[in-house]
């Protein structure tokens, strides 16, 4: 039996509905931002939860990234989220403050240091590994 256009007009009108609260939601928790020609735009709150999924599609070229840092204990909370991104980001712990990594993720490194404020206190070196044969 068809549906009566009403009945159809309904459907639409609460899909929309939820669209809109879908939006709110995410524009409510960070996630998204509108920008002013009524687009939007993810947030770097919406990447930093989205670091798993973003890194696996990446693949090894063949360069190492080893990251190295000194986060003062003040901001030892930081530090433990550092850590915790960096190994959603595939890096392997080294030593306590060096982690290494074979896949390109330069820029979210970098999303994740300005994300926490610790620039002054995190370097990332990108290098060819050398060894004997």
């Amino acid at each position: 039996m068809r549906a009566s256009l009403q009945q159809r007009r309904g459907v639409l009108n609460a899909q929309a509905s939820k669209e809109n609260r879908t939006f709110k939601y995410l524009q409510n928790s960070g996630y998204i931002t509108e920008l002013a020609d009524g687009r939007f735009q993810i947030t770097d709150l919406a990447r930093i939860n989205l670091l798993k999924e973003i890194i696996k599609q990446r693949k090894s070229d063949g360069k190492l990234r080893i990251v190295i840092f000194d986060i003062p204990e003040k901001m030892k909370r930081s530090r433990n989220f550092f850590r915790r991104h960096l190994v959603e980001l595939g890096f392997k712990m080294r030593q306590q403050s060096v982690w290494v990594s074979p896949l390109p993720c330069e820029d979210l490194v970098h999303l994740v240091v300005r994300y926490h404020g610790l620039g002054k206190y995190v370097n990332l070196i990108v290098g060819n590994l050398v060894t004997e044969n």
